[in-house]
């Protein structure tokens, strides 16, 4: 998550794309070092050497209840950077505090910090 257990975000420096890791180590290498890291082949001080294939999962075996669990749990990322939520996320299956069932939705409060509009339940179902 990208907030503090109060809500507040977490202020974020850098975000790097996954699928080139390898540029994403030389750029930090290059802005804390001043020069990119070389690939000492698993020795110590080289680059930290990743999969040669990406890391995959069979999203389809996921349950629907799982992944709008990630989706509540996860709202204030999705809010703070702007990324639509999944079509499985979408709709009213999330239930407030008032019992009513609704869309996930953040909110904007007084103090100009994003909060979800609905808060996620502690209990694993």
């Amino acid at each position: 998550m990208l907030s503090f257990h109060t809500g507040l975000p977490l202020h974020i420096t850098q975000i790097y794309n996954t699928t080139d890791s390898q540029g994403g180590w030389n750029a930090i290498a290059k802005q804390f070092l001043g020069k990119t890291l070389e690939d000492t082949g698993g020795k110590k001080g080289g680059v930290i050497a990743g999969r040669s294939y990406p890391r995959r999962f069979n999203s389809k075996l996921v349950s629907v209840e799982a992944q709008r669990r990630i989706c509540e749990l996860s709202l204030l990322d999705y809010c703070c950077l702007n990324i639509p939520l999944p079509d499985v996320c979408k709709g009213a299956h999330y239930t407030g505090d008032d019992g009513e069932k609704r869309d996930l939705f953040c909110t904007l409060n007084s103090n100009r910090y994003i909060q979800p509009g609905i808060l996620p339940n502690n209990t694993l179902t």
